[in-house]
């Protein structure tokens, strides 16, 4: 399974909520903005947050069969 497959099959399972910060992300990209570092961008903040960790809801069931 290539990067796109992969980053779509976890869209998937994401709540607009949290595709939010990726969409900033995304676009960020896209347009190439280098008058900052990426990890200095907002985006990325809200997606590295402690608030936005979607390892929780993406193992869940791994995490209740423990």
């Amino acid at each position: 399974m290539n990067v796109r497959q992969q980053l779509m099959a976890v869209i998937e399972q994401l709540s607009d909520e949290k595709l939010s910060p990726l969409l900033d992300l995304a676009i960020l990209l896209k347009n190439k903005e280098k008058s900052y570092l990426l990890t200095e961008s907002q985006a990325y903040q809200d997606w590295v947050s402690a608030e936005n960790d979607i390892y929780d809801e993406f193992f869940a069931d791994e995490l209740t069969a423990r």
